[in-house]
């Protein structure tokens, strides 16, 4: 179970407090997880800001904390003594140690955590809270009636939601992923899983694709025969 901060977590907090599996809590999520009894047994975190430590207030001896490379020295200071382990994002800019094995998956920690899941050998991956909108809070810890600045109405499928260009961008790229974790690694391993709790624009824009038909004609396709990289790409953009 991976858990993000979207209103909708507060709808699931019975299923995780008797969660069967591992339970990762991105940024703010992985304290109030504890508050409602929730036992996350991880941390992850993305962003480059000191403010990451506000969201490790409580540090659990026994979880473990995955943190990107770009995150502040003062986070990993904050973790001394805890299980850390280090992941590096994606980036042509950056120059990896060797050896490493960058994790994909867009401009946000909630992004990529699935393909981190997915490195560490993980072949389902549930998301909570993952909605990329707004209801009447901005975050499940936030308070009600605040919403962040740059917050605009968007009419997808009928329906009206509230969101940001960050958190669109993020539902975005978190469909775009779709086809790739259905289509088996170099080395025949079987696709990732990925399952998403809630009813934000996230969620709405993971359905409607489901149902659109061309994510099932992609399945098809890999099934009966391998595709080129260009052929991927077509069917992605398809």
């Amino acid at each position: 179970a991976i858990v993000a901060s979207g209103p909708s977590a507060t709808d699931y907090a019975d299923l995780l407090q008797a969660w069967d599996g591992e339970i990762w809590g991105v940024n703010g999520a992985f304290v109030w997880m504890m508050k409602r009894g929730i036992k996350p047994t991880a941390f992850v975190g993305l962003d480059p800001e000191p403010i990451l430590k506000d969201y490790l207030i409580e540090c659990p001896q026994g979880a473990t904390y995955y943190l990107a490379g770009q995150v502040h020295p003062e986070v990993f200071d904050h973790l001394e003594g805890k299980n850390v382990r280090l992941w590096f994002p994606a980036d042509s800019g950056v120059k990896f140690p060797f050896g490493a094995r960058p994790v994909y998956g867009g401009s946000t920690c909630l992004g990529r955590a699935p393909n981190l899941a997915y490195l560490l050998g993980w072949r389902e991956a549930h998301i909570f809270g993952g909605d990329s909108s707004y209801t009447n809070k901005s975050h499940v810890y936030g308070a009600s009636g605040e919403l962040p600045g740059g917050t605009f109405p968007l009419e997808l499928g009928g329906r009206v939601f509230n969101t940001t260009r960050q958190m669109l961008s993020q539902a975005c790229e978190f469909t775009e992923q779709m086809v790739e974790w259905a289509r088996p690694g170099d080395d025949g391993s079987r696709p990732l899983s990925v399952s998403l709790y809630g009813d934000g624009l996230m969620q709405e824009m993971y359905r409607q694709t489901l149902e659109s038909g061309s994510y099932n004609q992609y399945l098809s396709e890999i099934m009966t025969k391998p595709l080129t990289r260009k052929q991927r790409r077509a069917l992605r953009e398809a």
